[in-house]
């Protein structure tokens, strides 16, 4: 009887041992994130895809990068509405750049931006699995004085044969479906007062159901880094980064990561970035909502919660004053 409890108690440390191994294992198996030093080994061997603007491209990028051109990977891949284009569509831009699913492709921008992970999402998406998002992006490379390139490379055409990842991407339908489902995580990447519905940027203000408010910007080093740079209190991007390890295991210590997650925002933009850094952590059931609030929010069939509306009389009333306010001032502007 002893030995046998002797041989329960080890067979418990082992076991215990071996699911904190594979805990460290599975959170390591998942990167997809990458920093200067392996862009800078990497890059040569890899296509390394600009996601930025073609202007913001042609003043300087990492040499040997290519760019989509027009307003940047993010607006190119997607529609007018930015719902991604269909694969017959995205197969063609990506082939004409000279993109291969079955390469590596590392993808970068501006620290913090969220156009080089909307192009990581889509290209996941396609089935291409070996994609790098280089989260510091052009930041990084210029703070490490890494030289710069003005040369617009032009890769020959390749042929990028999709293979959909349907499990990348939530529809409408599916999170619908989704709501009561206990092995699915709805995180909301917005503002926290777009969750609260006191920011309505839809014919509604809220949030879908039962989801986590967890908004992008929580993941920075400075969740106020934005804010800081466009106000002027910051010169630099370096807020922007991502917290460490241990920070974001608390930030996403609420969701189980043998769960489904599916991550969603306005437009399905800032919620790409939620994606590449739960993909990163090893959560390996990761799902981008295309449609976001700005669908859902406008279809009055679907269920929300902390439901707003816009005031209209006194938007109407604003409106009025602000009205009376020019005609006082035309009438005591000088004549011309």
């Amino acid at each position: 009887m002893i030995r046998q409890q002797r041989w329960a108690i080890v067979g418990s440390v082992f076991l215990g041992l071996l699911l904190a191994g594979w805990a460290s294992v599975a959170f390591a198996a998942g990167k997809v994130l990458v920093d200067t030093a392996y862009v800078q080994k990497n890059k040569d061997k890899a296509v390394l895809l600009d996601a930025r603007d073609e202007g913001a491209f042609a003043k300087g990028h990492i040499p040997g990068a290519i760019n989509l051109g027009g307003k940047g990977a993010a607006v190119v891949l997607r529609d007018v509405d930015a719902r991604v284009l269909p694969a017959k569509k995205l197969e063609k831009i990506l082939s004409d750049a000279g993109i291969a699913r079955g390469g590596e492709i590392i993808v970068y921008g501006a620290k913090g931006d969220t156009g080089p992970s909307v192009a990581f999402w889509i290209l996941e998406y396609l089935g291409a699995d070996k994609v790098k998002l280089y989260n510091g992006g052009i930041d990084d490379w210029v703070a490490a004085k890494l030289p710069l390139s003005a040369e617009a490379k032009k890769l020959p055409a390749a042929k990028f044969e999709a293979k959909v990842r349907a499990d990348r991407i939530a529809t409408t339908d599916y999170v619908k479906k989704n709501l009561k489902n206990k092995n699915v995580q709805l995180v909301d990447a917005r503002t926290a007062k777009e969750h609260s519905g006191d920011d309505i940027r839809a014919l509604r203000g809220g949030h879908i159901p039962g989801s986590i408010p967890i908004p992008y910007e929580s993941a920075w080093i400075d969740p106020e880094a934005a804010k800081k740079l466009a106000e002027g209190k910051v010169r630099d991007r370096h807020g922007m980064g991502l917290k460490d390890e241990k920070g974001l295991k608390d930030l996403y210590k609420g969701l189980d990561p043998k769960k489904e997650v599916v991550a969603y925002c306005q437009t399905g933009t800032r919620s790409t970035q939620t994606y590449a850094v739960l993909r990163d952590m090893g959560f390996e059931k990761v799902r981008n909502y295309d449609d976001s609030w700005i669908v859902w929010g406008s279809n009055l069939d679907l269920p929300a919660e902390n439901v707003s509306y816009y005031d209209f009389v006194k938007v109407n009333a604003a409106l009025k004053k602000i009205d009376a306010l020019e005609k006082r001032l035309d009438a005591i502007a000088p004549k011309k």
